[in-house]
């Protein structure tokens, strides 16, 4: 196969590739989509069977274990038994239906065996937290009760109590769990084929982004192939039209235009990606996934241009069609910057970038869009400055061009579009610079230069992000203003009417109503709550007021905080507005002890007796600031989350009724307003932002929030440096991988770079390390101290109210001890419990986990066995609840006689969302301070390596000038160094160079005299002798008076004539060979050249034809010499061919990367081994006649041209010669 097929070939190969990647890559999409998302269901099933089996049996093992423990040992050597304590099911020992033993207090069991008996347990019990596996035995007078849980099922569902089915047990689909046979349920069987409980599958899927996003990826890279692999397949047929050249984008732009207007694409639409709440800023880009598409077909018409331009097709090498590609840049820089500024503005993706860990798998899809966009971009920049720089323009011209072009830009775009002078500047930044590094022929620098681009690109990125991100801050404080200025809520007026009348019809309410002795506050709290006040009242504070018909309390309210009936009334008189909805309901305008809403409502009792019922509301769209309100909330609670961010405070009649948050506001709104206008909305004072909200009522909101610092500016900088860098390094690693990888090819100012990065690199990620653990450390050394501090603050104020208590009775005490607990929670901010000496729980500030069976209403396992069996006067150790971890601390609560009563919990929950915000902060600080150190040592890195390798470049510089035979100048360095050790011995060597080069010089000068004289001598003395030999004949047999005289003196004429003709010619061709005239390079067309010297050959007795799909060859060549080589060749190729054969020559031209490919292709007899390797030796001819110069010529033309010539023979068919020769590079 010869190379013109071969190169054929292999286009052709490339093509397939992209198909086989884009078949490859959509079949993985769709497999993985129909793996995730089209479970088998029976599979599944018996998935779920199989594990449920495999945890029946190790619980099974892990019973009779226990029961060897239990019967062997006494309660307290069950507390101190390993074997119990370490394993991972839920052990519970009862004795005489008291609990006495746990392993941990996540099983709500306290209270159970009220209603069944531990001899009935089923074999899956269904508690208030979940649904469990159990398993019991009787070991004498002990019940020991064994489970595993193997769903959650809070009563709260939220950020860290997921209702999902627990580690080992995950399916895809997640699953409802019965007790009994539920319509189209089906069966879970234990070992014996009896059935355990029920199961039926959700419709929702258990699919993670990760999952997602996978599928997705593998999708667009299959479309983005199938582009690609058509693209090039236009690409054989663009070079000979130009129509086609763009149809092509016009094509992709129609049909992608299209497949969004009308829908033809449906896949993944449920995937987040296509969600428009998380992207969504047109009809063109309804999702973030459409965007993706449409950016892979942007960066495809990219590719396409680039590579048309830098291939230099000739329909786009004329100037009217370069200066029209240069102002197309500018609209796609408008457009390029309205995608980056919908990314932030029209998304709920976090692009804030100094805050590292609120990003999302989201934004980091979004960085690369913006990256791609700018990259592909510079490209189409690179090669459109390139061509123009090339052009017969003058460069001041194009300096020109390119200034009026970028001040109508900047004009346009300041006063008819964006109206932001970064977008206006950007693109003539970077196509200045641009223009700046290819005239200048920057190539040494392109490093320094590069780096400049990456830092006005990384710049503009971080002002747009800042900009937009401020922009998207502000309309959320407006949005919270707006919500916060007033609590009132027609839904919540409409929901009320309902509640209130399914309250007034609830019978176990109304008969509690009749035995209020016989029911605490919080009976009373917790059926109304459990029957009525639930769901959409989650987003309210409530608290529940009775009194009978002489206005006294109906019950006990200590634990509440009381008010009395005048109290309520008369906030409802002096603050309240009556509803025009629901006329007993009354909003509180002025937020009043921070209430929303009050309602008062006459109910009549089952035996006839009124009541008079007052429900206080406060909103929680502000966090609570102690205890666990996210963990009693579920997410689609109207509380606004991001609030926590914010200092807020609510006026109303120029006082301050409610203040959030670390800023300290006046108590009166007056002297805030001497300060600040009101009526500016957004207000900057001593670095910060607040944001002032009024209504004509007399209500104020304002929202404050510190202002980025310089040092948060400049991180957003250096994220994005680094980012778009490494995105640059990773193309470039991907492309030219075979340049990028061997350390040992890369230049040494580079290797000097990379080391001195490096090295900073890896001192600051040991300091990190240790700096890391040493902050985590000093904090939770600090926490810890607090903790402690705070537990003898707190057991010393309960001490005072129950110190004189000889026992604490929760029948008696119950509800006084709920007050002082809640009272105290609110002085030190954190939870308090109370628990027995038994470790059973008597009294809590937030009796809601317990109620609600989050938690069991007994001791952490641990610190039970630490303060009871050990008697540790205080133990602080961690806890979880659901996902949430937190700080926990216990201590002995005695009373005045020095009797122990029960033990104090303090739950440091409140802190632990600071602590991790302080760890976070000191992660971000330490990126923040790494990455500026990182950029600047890269700068530092790229000066330092210059100035190390400047001398050495001059050297490099000197070496490359070096000639024989010429007059080398030495280098000039002043350095003491080892360079300039360096140097002088190359200037000593130089001088021992230039001498020995003239030696050498007239040593070979010499010689080729000798062996051209040589070869003179022989040329000359092979017609010589024939010339001697014929004067000897003629003399010797001349006879004047013969008749035949005239005619022998003519013939020996003619042949001496003739023998002469052949040493002119030998002599001709050796100063031809010797005189090889200096080359005359010009830019020339090879395509008519060929035609002239086909032209001059061609006859009737011979074939020659040109075949090229290329409609011009512009090269940079010496004409005359040029066409010599193809003179020689096609006579070559003429008289290579046998007698009796006609010539057929075939001459063609193909593109092959930066060259010429010219195959001169014969039907001759062929080259013989034996002549192959002196084929284009001077001298060597396979001819009878000639010097053998010929192709040694050839040969010395082509190299001298920076070409290559070589050929390929068989005998008996012919010999094809190769030609490769340089395209010509403007």
């Amino acid at each position: 196969m010869n190379s013109v097929a071969l190169y054929e070939v292999k286009k052709k190969a490339v093509q397939f590739k992209w198909l086989i990647v884009s078949m490859v890559s959509i079949l993985l999409s769709w497999g993985f989509y129909n793996l995730f998302y089209n479970a088998n269901i029976e599979s599944e099933r018996d998935q779920f069977q199989n594990s449920i089996h495999s945890l029946r049996k190790k619980q099974q093992l892990f019973l009779q274990e226990a029961n060897k423990v239990i019967s062997t040992s006494t309660i307290q050597q069950l507390w101190e038994n390993d074997v119990l304590s370490n394993t991972s099911f839920n052990v519970n020992v009862f004795f005489n239906d008291s609990l006495v033993y746990w392993n941990n207090n996540e099983v709500p069991l306290s209270g159970l065996s009220d209603t069944i008996s531990l001899d009935d347990f089923p074999k899956l019990i269904n508690l208030s937290n979940g649904f469990y596996l159990t398993d019991i035995i009787k070991i004498h007078d002990e019940t020991l009760v064994l489970t595993s849980k193997i769903k959650h099922k809070y009563y709260y569902e939220n950020e860290s109590l997921q209702n999902t089915l627990t580690e080992g047990l995950s399916l895809p689909d997640d699953i409802n769990i019965f007790t009994s046979k539920e319509e189209s349920s089906t069966p879970i069987y234990d070992e014996k084929g009896s059935p355990l409980f029920y199961i039926s599958f959700k419709n929702n899927k258990l699919i993670t982004d990760f999952q997602q996003i996978l599928i997705f990826v593998l999708y667009v890279l299959g479309v983005f192939s199938l582009v690609i692999a058509f693209a090039r397949f236009l690409m054989l047929y663009s070079n000979k039209n130009p129509w086609l050249f763009m149809a092509f984008p016009i094509i992709l732009i129609v049909l992608r235009w299209c497949s969004v207007q009308y829908g033809w694409i449906q896949l993944f639409t449920e995937f987040e990606i296509y969600n428009p709440n998380l992207y969504a800023s047109s009809e063109l880009f309804p999702s973030l996934g459409s965007l993706i598409i449409s950016i892979v077909c942007i960066l495809t018409i990219f590719w396409w241009f680039y590579h048309h331009i830098s291939s230099g097709k000739s329909y786009l090498m004329n100037l009217p069609a370069l200066i029209i590609l240069f102002f197309s840049l500018f609209p796609l820089s408008y457009f390029i910057s309205w995608i980056f500024e919908s990314l932030v503005l029209n998304s709920t993706i976090s692009l804030v970038i100094d805050e590292v860990f609120s990003l999302s798998i989201y934004s980091f899809i979004a960085l690369l869009l913006i990256a791609s966009l700018f990259f592909g971009f510079y490209l189409l920049a690179l090669a459109i400055t390139r061509k123009i720089v090339n052009t017969n323009l003058r460069l001041n011209t194009v300096a020109l061009l390119w200034f009026l072009t970028g001040c109508v830009y900047f004009f346009a775009e300041i006063f008819f579009f964006q109206k932001n002078i970064y977008n206006a500047l950007w693109p003539i930044l970077l196509t200045g610079l641009l223009f700046f590094i290819v005239s200048k022929k920057q190539s040494q620098n392109a490093l320094k230069y590069q780096l400049v681009l990456l830092v006005v690109i990384s710049f503009y990125a971080a002002f747009i992000l800042f900009e937009n991100n401020q922009s998207n801050e502000h309309q959320k404080r407006e949005l919270y203003a707006n919500q916060l200025v007033t609590d009132q809520n027609p839904t919540t007026e409409i929901e009320y009417l309902s509640t209130i009348e399914k309250l007034k019809s609830n019978s176990v309410f109304l008969e509690m109503l009749d035995e209020p002795k016989e029911n605490n506050s919080h009976a009373f709290i917790e059926e109304i709550e459990e029957c009525c006040f639930n769901g959409f009242w989650e987003r309210y504070e409530m608290s529940f007021f009775f009194f009978d018909s002489l206005h006294e309390p109906l019950i006990d309210y200590t634990s509440n905080q009381s008010k009395t009936y005048d109290e309520v009334k008369n906030i409802i008189n002096e603050h309240g507005v009556s509803s025009s909805i629901a006329n007993q309901l009354y909003y509180i305008e002025d937020y009043h002890d921070r209430l929303s809403y009050v309602a008062k409502e006459t109910i009549q009792s089952k035996k006839g007796n009124f009541i008079d019922l007052f429900i206080l509301f406060r909103s929680k769209k502000i966090p609570e600031q102690i205890g666990f309100p996210r963990l009693l909330m579920n997410e689609k609670t109207y509380a606004l989350d991001d609030l926590e961010d914010y200092s807020i405070a609510r006026y109303s009649e120029q006082n301050l009724v409610m203040l959030f948050g670390s800023y300290n506001y006046p108590t009166n709104q007056s002297v805030f307003t001497k300060k600040h206008d009101l009526n500016k909305g957004f207000v900057t004072a001593n670095n910060v932002s607040h944001y002032i909200y009024q209504e004509e009522s007399g209500q104020t909101v304002i929202i404050s929030k510190p202002e980025k610092q310089i040092i948060e500016k400049m991180t957003t900088f250096s994220y994005l440096f680094l980012f778009f860098g490494l995105f640059t390094l990773v193309v470039l690693v991907i492309v030219k991988r075979n340049v990028i990888f061997p350390f040992k090819s890369l230049q040494l100012s580079l290797k000097i770079q990379l080391v001195l990065i490096g090295i900073v690199v890896f001192a600051f990620v040991i300091f990190a390390f240790v700096a890391g653990n040493y902050t985590q450390n000093q904090y939770r050394t600090y926490t810890f101290e607090n903790l402690k501090e705070k537990a003898s603050s707190v057991e010393t104020e309960v001490s005072q109210k129950l110190g004189d208590k000889e026992e604490l009775d929760v029948d008696v005490l119950g509800n006084y001890m709920m007050y002082i607990l809640k009272k105290f929670s609110t002085v030190f901010v954190t939870d308090i419990n109370l628990y027995g000496l038994d470790g059973k729980l008597l009294a809590s500030s937030q009796p809601k986990l317990y109620d609600k069976g989050i938690s069991a209403k007994h001791m952490n396992p641990s610190a039970y066995r630490e303060m009871v069996l050990n008697k540790k006067s205080e133990y602080i150790h961690r806890e979880s609840i659901g996902e949430l971890d937190y700080l926990s601390a216990y201590l002995p609560f005695i009373n005045n006689d020095g009797k122990l009563l029960g033990y104090l919990n303090l739950q440091h929950f409140a802190k632990q969302n600071a602590y991790e915000n302080q760890i976070n902060d000191f992660i971000v600080a330490i990126i923040n301070i790494a990455v500026l150190l990182l950029v600047f040592t890269v700068v530092i890195a790229i000066f330092v390596a210059s100035w190390i390798t400047t001398p050495l470049r001059l050297i490099q510089e000197s070496f490359k000038n070096v000639e024989l035979g010429k007059q080398n100048q030495p280098i000039a360095y002043q350095g003491n160094d080892e360079i300039g050790a360096l140097v002088k011995d190359y200037n000593d060597k130089l001088a021992e160079l230039e001498l020995k080069a003239m030696q050498l010089a007239r040593s070979e000068r010499e010689t080729a005299w000798r062996e051209m004289a040589k070869q003179v001598a022989h040329e000359i003395k092979n017609p010589l002798t024939p010339m001697r030999l014929s004067l000897q004949h003629f003399q010797r047999s001349f006879d004047p008076t013969s008749e035949k005289a005239q005619d022998k003196i003519n013939k020996i004429a003619d042949s001496l004539v003739e023998q002469i003709d052949t040493l002119t010619k030998i002599a001709n061709e050796f100063s031809n060979f010797a005189k090889m005239p200096k080359a005359n390079e010009q830019r020339v067309d090879l395509i008519p050249m060929i035609h002239n010297a086909i032209n001059l050959y061609q006859s009737d007795d011979l074939a020659i034809s040109l075949e090229t799909s290329l409609k011009e060859i512009i090269v940079f060549v010496d004409k005359d010499l040029m066409l010599r080589v193809f003179n020689n060749l096609i006579k070559n190729a003429i008289q290579a061919t046998a007698e009796d054969e006609k010539p057929v020559i075939k001459i063609s031209v193909e593109e092959d990367g930066k060259n010429f490919l010219i195959c001169v292709e014969d039907n001759g007899t062929g080259i013989s081994e034996e002549a192959r390797n002196k084929i284009f030796v001077p001298n060597f001819t396979t001819k009878t006649t000639g010097a053998g110069l010929g192709l040694a010529m050839v040969k010395q033309i082509v190299q001298n041209h920076n070409g290559e010539i070589w050929f390929e023979t068989e005998e008996g068919k012919g010999t094809t010669f190769f030609v490769l020769v340089p395209k010509f590079e403007e």
